[in-house]
């Protein structure tokens, strides 16, 4: 399973601009901007999707939730949202802390977020959360597209 731990390398190895903050509880998006006061639109969701067995990363902001037409578009395959228990299976994360970088599948990324300076995601566990630019979520190798509904 990767953790908090192996995030920090991967940043450090791929030149990753960005920080891994402690938190008390983030969980939910409520909970992340209530501890740090900050907008509900700076707060990104990694959600895991599975197309044909095939995961896929979709990030939107906190406000917003994933329209899977859009997603079945870009990817031509029919798509689901993945359950509680698949996630660490799919991503190596527990969910509530997938964080938005280090994936070795399609990663998309929702045009709005690219409008924050910096957001808050996954940190790679409940208790911790990466502030990044939604650029260097690109350079990691996410595209961008509406997504949001």
């Amino acid at each position: 399973m990767k953790d908090v731990e192996w995030l920090k390398n991967y940043m450090e190895e791929k030149g990753i601009d960005a920080k891994i903050i402690e938190v008390k509880k983030a969980s939910t998006v409520k909970e992340a901007a209530e501890e740090l006061g900050c907008s509900k639109r700076q707060i990104i969701k990694s959600i895991v999707l599975v197309a044909e067995d095939e995961p896929i990363i979709a990030i939107v902001d906190g406000t917003s939730s994933v329209d899977l037409k859009k997603v079945e578009k870009l990817v031509g395959k029919n798509v689901r949202i993945a359950g509680r228990e698949e996630v660490p299976h799919l991503t190596g994360f527990p969910a509530g802390g997938v964080p938005p970088i280090g994936h070795n599948c399609k990663v998309i990324l929702d045009e709005r977020v690219l409008k924050n300076e910096k957001v808050y995601g996954g940190g790679g566990d409940e208790k911790h959360l990466l502030l990044i630019p939604p650029t260097e979520i690109t350079k990691d190798g996410a595209t961008t597209a509406k997504i949001r509904k």
